[in-house]
């Protein structure tokens, strides 16, 4: 794993906002909790423990295996509206027996209307997609203004 030096900054952190960490890498732990003022940490396993739009940050470290399109509806739920879920899986030539790869957790995320702006590599055997809550309609969904006639 990279340094939290290293990672720590690039990842959003806002002062005062509540961050959660799940899955069992605590590398990154005590620089969030400094920055944020409150990490939570709870295990990789659904339903996620956690109030409705509580997190300003979520690192959600998917390095087993876990049903994602449950996990993804799940991240979106803790997370703030205007937070982000940093979704963080082995790369693709390391990839586990039954975790998830990019493509998979890509899919799944897409799919609750968020989208992936970052990719962050966290050292030699996983990385990490960022995921923001879609600002603006998609170029087929609609809009929801009033049309001028």
């Amino acid at each position: 794993m990279r340094t939290a030096v290293e990672v720590v900054p690039k990842l959003g952190v806002k002062s005062g906002i509540p961050a959660l960490r799940i899955g069992g890498v605590a590398t990154y732990d005590r620089p969030i909790e400094h920055l944020a003022g409150q990490l939570d940490v709870v295990s990789l396993a659904v339903p996620l423990r956690g109030k409705d739009e509580r997190y300003g940050l979520v690192v959600c470290f998917a390095l087993e295996g876990i049903p994602l399109d449950r996990l993804a509806s799940e991240l979106v739920r803790v997370t703030h509206h205007n937070g982000v879920i940093w979704l963080v899986v082995w790369k693709k030539d390391l990839l586990q027996d039954g975790a998830p790869g990019w493509d998979e957790a890509q899919e799944a995320m897409l799919d609750t209307g968020w989208v992936d702006n970052k990719i962050l590599s966290l050292g030699l055997d996983v990385y990490a997609t960022r995921y923001v809550r879609r600002r603006r309609p998609g170029k087929r969904e609609p809009d929801g203004r009033p049309r001028r006639s």
